[in-house]
């Protein structure tokens, strides 16, 4: 193509070339503006095809819900007390009455403070420890819950804010939490679950800071604990990483209380990540705990005596990897030599604790014990609210439930058939195609607008692929459903459900809901089989479910729809219509390759013209000079 900068326009001939080689490019271009405008309706076809594969899809995932036999056995289970306790039916609950009582509701564990702690009539939360209650002033708290145990350590300068942080920033390895309600002046221990495995434990070797600062009461007598300090200092605590130099990951065993835990340790394992993983752990559930002293040393509590002869009594601590290396050395629990480097020291300790409670129910004269107040007995969902006496369950047939799927069924079939068939019915409009660019550039935007409403119009008219598979689908919900037993329903108008008529193609009506409602109520396996039957050969469907056969035949035309359409994420080479559209690019560019090079020879041919007409004129002002100068 000739750049415009070589092009010459016209100054010497007085003629407009631009405009002149456009309008003869313009009959060239005709061709092309075909081809882009058979692509373009290509590509409206197939997205036309996508957007029925979409609704065939949305069709398809209902009516699979229809194939299986829980969708016909919902069950209404009403208490005669639902104040006391509440029930709810699933498919799987069996019709009949039954007694229940509640005689205890599951309760989670708690510890509460006895009485105000004074820190409202201070600075609430900013409170300082030291200001509600005299104790040592430096002490540790452990906290134990169902979930795991941790140890933090208290100053007397922390604020009861930072105090009840550093307690709730652990719960979620405890699953205890602390309040504070500033109106009540009260401390609220917490476990986040109920039952009998539930627990709030605190301990601490100041019983000044669980009796004075806490106002938990009197906890009793001092409990024997111990405290085993390793000899490694981690000046980076818990950011400190145990040991880089590892070429192989080692795991440690940690045994107490009759459990054992194992633990990996790579060459990026903080001291920090290891803690957590044992305070929450078997081990940590069973109250012995990880901690970085004030001396930044590993530290391990025991709630009871490490020198007690009893072996479950004993933190035991063990490298487990066969192995050169001593992964416990660099913790300081070995040194050097491999002999055991822990430090024993007397841990004293005072102690209060709460645990959680079961419900307790008995179902028909059976006892029995929940860790939740949510529990299900015999497909009964049940939630006890209140301790009373005893309740009467009563299960029946949900009716109401079933009746409500097969109107779905229905509502969302008659969708489908009255959208497809919109889809096959639009009119054509021939005398509408594709606009040009250079139309566009011409009309107004609502006027393009409407062009292409009429353009796309009628993209699938009569299109034979669906109107096929509608038929089937109009087959199988009327056709009789062959080997149930003699009988049985074998047609959904024996449920009272109806097609209109052959003008609306297909649509179903709900004609007697008294008379569906009497079959679900009487009939229940009938009514589920008719949409639910399944036999075993591939080669007919004349033996299965409504729901069945419409579920193969809407994945069959879903099937076609991709091999001529493909989806969103196909590749063009994979469907017939992106073959096509890839074919109509090739062909696209070839061309206009070709009317390239036409507008290039049309230039050129004017550029030539107008140099020669150039010369004509400075030969003629030449010889007209030559005879003027002459006279």
């Amino acid at each position: 193509m000739v750049s415009s900068s070589q092009r010459i326009s016209g100054l010497a001939s007085g003629m407009d070339i631009d405009t002149m080689v456009k309008n003869l490019m313009k009959a060239n271009r005709a061709p092309l503006n075909k081809l882009n405008a058979s692509k373009t309706v290509l590509e409206w076809q197939r997205d036309a095809y996508r957007s029925v594969n979409t609704k065939v899809l949305e069709f398809r995932n209902q009516v699979f819900n229809m194939k299986l036999d829980s969708n016909f056995s919902n069950k209404k289970a009403i208490s005669s007390n639902d104040s006391s306790i509440s029930v709810s039916g699933t498919a799987t609950a069996a019709e009949g009455i039954y007694q229940i009582e509640v005689i205890g509701l599951a309760e989670g564990a708690k510890l509460n403070s006895t009485g105000p702690i004074g820190a409202k009539a201070k600075q609430g939360l900013s409170t300082k420890l030291s200001d509600i209650g005299s104790f040592s002033g430096l002490t540790t708290l452990t906290v134990a819950g169902e979930k795991g145990t941790t140890t933090i350590e208290v100053k007397g300068a922390d604020t009861l804010d930072s105090l009840v942080k550093s307690i709730n920033d652990k719960s979620g390895a405890t699953g205890v939490k602390l309040n504070y309600d500033a109106n009540l002046d009260h401390l609220f221990f917490t476990s986040s679950n109920t039952g009998l495995a539930a627990k709030v434990s605190l301990q601490s070797q100041d019983s000044g800071l669980l009796q004075n600062v806490l106002n938990l009461g009197n906890p009793g007598a001092v409990v024997p604990g111990s405290l085993l300090t390793g000899a490694t200092t981690f000046a980076d605590r818990e950011n400190a990483v145990i040991n880089s130099s590892l070429t192989a990951d080692q795991t440690i065993s940690v045994s107490y209380g009759g459990a054992v835990s194992e633990f990996t340790i790579s060459k990026t394992t903080t001291l920090g990540t290891l803690i957590k993983q044992i305070n929450s752990s078997e081990v940590g559930k069973k109250g012995m705990s990880a901690i970085i002293d004030s001396t930044n040393h590993l530290a391990f509590t025991n709630p009871t005596d490490q020198t007690d002869p009893d072996p479950t009594k004993k933190i035991v601590i063990t490298d487990i990897t066969a192995d050169s290396t001593d992964a416990l050395i660099k913790l300081g629990i070995h040194d050097a030599g491999g002999l055991d480097s822990l430090v024993v020291t007397s841990r004293d300790y005072f102690q209060v604790s709460d645990a959680g409670l079961d419900a307790s129910i008995k179902f028909n004269g059976v006892l029995g014990t929940y860790s939740t107040n949510s529990f299900n007995i015999n497909g009964l969902d049940f939630t006890a609210k209140a301790v009373g006496g005893m309740q009467t369950i009563t299960v029946t047939q949900d009716t109401d439930a079933v009746y409500d799927k097969i109107k779905t069924f229905v509502d969302k079939y008659n969708e489908l058939i009255d959208s497809v068939n919109k889809t096959l019915d639009e009119k054509k409009y021939r005398d509408f195609p594709p606009l040009t660019d250079e139309q566009k550039a011409d009309m107004k935007e609502d006027d393009i607008k409407k062009w292409n409403e009429k353009a796309q119009s009628g993209m699938l008219r009569s299109d034979q692929m669906i109107s096929s598979a509608l038929a089937g689908f109009r087959t199988s919900i009327s056709s009789v459903i062959t080997g149930l037993p003699s009988g049985d329903l074998k047609q959904l108008s024996q449920l009272g459900i109806v097609t209109g008529s052959y003008a609306e193609k297909g649509k179903l009506y709900i004609e007697s809901p008294t008379q569906l409602k009497k079959m679900i109520a009487e009939k229940p396996d009938e009514v589920a089989a008719l949409f639910t039957a399944k036999d075993s050969d591939p080669s007919s469907n004349t033996a299965d479910g409504i729901a069945t056969r419409l579920v193969e035949q809407a994945d069959a035309l879903m099937a076609k729809i991709k091999k001529k359409a493909g989806t969103i994420s196909s590749v063009d080479t994979t469907f017939t219509i992106g073959k096509q559209t890839r074919d109509y690019d090739k062909r696209i560019y070839d061309m206009g390759v070709r009317l390239d090079a036409l507008e290039t020879k049309y230039y050129n041919q004017f550029t030539a013209m107008e140099k020669y007409i150039n010369q004509m004129n400075t030969q003629s002002a030449y010889l007209a000079q030559q005879f003027g100068g002459g006279k």
